[in-house]
This record gives structure tokens, C-alpha cells and sequence, in this order.
């Protein structure tokens, strides 16, 4: 009797933390496919350097459009302004009990459009950060716990768990949650802070420890949103935000944020609408005043906006 198939997992997102995510579940023989949206149907040679390691070349499947495998586990490791683009493509594709990671940064997207059956479920990265070189080639640069769970706060689910530690021997420091909302806001907080900051001033995070305006504009923004999840009642003060945001700054000291990056490419649209939006929003919606975070927030709109300007 032949051996059932192997699951399928697809990674839809040929960034850095995709690919890192595909070369480690390859390491662990696993099926691993990436979905983007310019590779029909070929196979792609890459390079990876974990974390005080050598370069390691690999080899990955890609695919632009589906075929006729069904995809068991899906990771969406994109922007969040890409992930409806995403479902659109791919959840027909989707097997009748899926699961469907979403890795994103943000928090004002939505999952409509799933089948029924499919499970998402939501990841936020603590830390585990990496960056291109070029193209094909990554670097992975810090390694810290990654958060999952779903929006009703559940239990880890039983038929989960062999998933978890399937995730936790390829190398990533899971860990399944029933506050996954509460991490998700930090984490948004948090990169409305960085991100916001090191575009505006073309720097790496460790940039933002040193430079003077940051330095008062990290804690203003903190104080800011952390009036505003008080009103919110999420239990996340200014001075944890002041304490989280500096100890990720130091841990990624030399990362180039991916808005940043963004906008060096020439972006007009960035990310900040689905990470500091939907924190500002709730500002005004609870009438707590938010003068930095908007006027920053505002300032990286214009950068991007001016992007349609720039030459080629």
C-alpha cells in the first residue's frame, strides 16, 4: 500500500522572513511551495545564511497560479495590503479543512473570502527578523518566540499541535496563545514606532536609539498609544510600549525596516494603513488625543506620495 501524500504547504510571499520560512520547513523534508506572482512554474535557486551560519544554497518550488494540487497549509507572508490579492488567487486551492496562517504586521485586514471549513489562524513575529541581499539571497538576523492563535481566543486546538511542533523542529520558537489580539496590538504599536521613524529618517533601527528627535518621539508616541489601549481596556501602558520598542530596536539594530525598504524601492502605497490606522482610528474614536503618531504618520504618507515623482 503506497504511502498517503505529504501535506502541501505554500508560502505566499517570496520576502526574506518567506523564504526563511521555506528553507526551514524544507530542512525538515517537508513540500514547501512559493506563491508569487511573476514564477510559472519554476524552481528557484536560493541561498540562505541562518544566524552566525554559512551560506546554504537551496532549491524551491514557485508558481504563480494554481494548479491542480490542493494546498493544505497555507502561510501568508506578505504586506497586509496584498493579503485580499492573495485570497482572491489562492483560496480556491485551498483543501476543506486548510489552515491558513496570516503573518502580517498590521491589523486592518480581513480574512472574508475563505471557504467555510478553512482555519485561519493568526501569527505574530516576535523577533524572528531576516533581510535580502539580493533577490535570492538571505540573511536571517535575530531569532525570538513567534505567537499563534485565532481571534476567539481559543485553546490550542489537538489537531494542531503535531503543526506547532512540526514549525518548533524546523527552528521557529512557536508558541500557541489565547491573547493573540493582545500581541497583535503590540506588535502594531511597536512597528507604527519603528517603522514610522526609520523611514522618515532613511536609518536602521539601532539609528533610532541614538538619534535625538527619535529618542523623544519613541516615548511621546508610547505615551500616545498607550493612553489610547487604555481606553481601549488592553492592558499595555506607554512604558511597557517605551521598554518593548527600545529592547526590538536593539535586537534588530542593524535591520532595515520593510517600510523603508518600501519606499526605497519607489512604493507609492505602504503598509502604515493597515499598522497605524486602524491604532489611530481608535484614538479618535475614544477621544484620545494622538498629535505625534498622526503628524508622523503623516509626513510617511507624503514620502510615499512623493514617490510617483521620483525618477525610475
Amino acid at each position: 500500500m503506497s504511502a498517503p501524500p505529504q501535506p502541501r504547504w505554500c508560502i505566499a510571499g517570496n520576502g526574506a522572513i518567506g523564504m526563511s520560512l521555506a528553507y526551514r520547513l524544507h530542512q525538515q523534508a517537508i513540500q514547501v511551495t512559493l506563491l508569487t506572482r511573476s514564477h510559472p512554474g519554476e524552481r528557484l535557486e536560493l541561498k540562505y545564511q541562518p544566524l552566525g551560519g554559512e551560506i546554504e544554497h537551496w532549491s524551491c518550488d514557485a508558481i504563480c497560479k494554481p494548479d491542480a494540487r490542493p494546498i493544505d497549509h497555507l502561510i501568508i507572508a506578505t504586506k497586509s495590503h496584498s493579503v485580499q490579492e492573495v485570497l482572491d488567487t489562492w483560496s480556491d486551492s485551498l483543501s476543506p479543512d486548510a489552515v491558513v496562517y496570516f503573518l502580517q504586521n498590521g491589523i486592518g485586514f480581513t480574512t472574508e473570502g475563505l471557504p467555510p471549513a478553512t482555519r485561519p489562524v493568526y501569527v505574530v513575529n516576535g523577533g524572528f527578523t531576516a533581510y535580502l541581499v539580493e533577490s535570492n539571497h538571505v540573511i536571517q538576523s535575530a531569532m525570538k518566540p513567534i505567537w499563534i492563535g485565532n481571534e476567539a481566543g481559543d485553546p490550542m486546538p489537538p489537531d494542531l499541535e503535531g503543526e506547532l511542533r512540526l514549525l518548533n523542529d524546523a527552528g521557529f520558537m512557536v508558541n500557541w496563545t489565547e491573547s493573540i489580539m493582545l500581541h497583535r496590538w503590540r506588535k502594531a504599536c511597536i512597528n507604527t514606532i519603528v517603522n514610522t521613524q526609520a523611514a522618515l529618517y532613511e536609518c536602521d533601527n539601532g539609528s533610532l536609539l541614538e538619534h535625538p528627535q527619535a529618542i523623544k518621539d519613541t516615548r511621546t508616541m508610547c505615551e500616545e498609544l498607550g493612553a489610547v489601549f487604555k481606553a481601549m481596556s488592553i492592558e499595555l501602558s506607554g512604558e511597557h510600549l517605551h521598554q518593548a520598542t527600545n529592547a526590538l530596536l536593539a535586537t534588530t539594530a542593524g535591520n532595515i525596516c520593510s517600510t523603508l525598504q518600501d519606499y526605497r524601492n519607489g512604493d507609492t502605497i505602504h503598509e502604515l494603513d493597515h499598522i497605524t490606522l486602524p491604532l489611530l482610528e481608535h484614538g479618535r474614536t475614544h477621544g484620545v488625543p494622538t498629535p505625534r503618531c498622526e503628524a508622523l504618520y503623516e509626513e510617511v504618507s507624503e514620502l510615499f506620495r512623493n514617490n510617483c515623482d521620483r525618477p525610475a
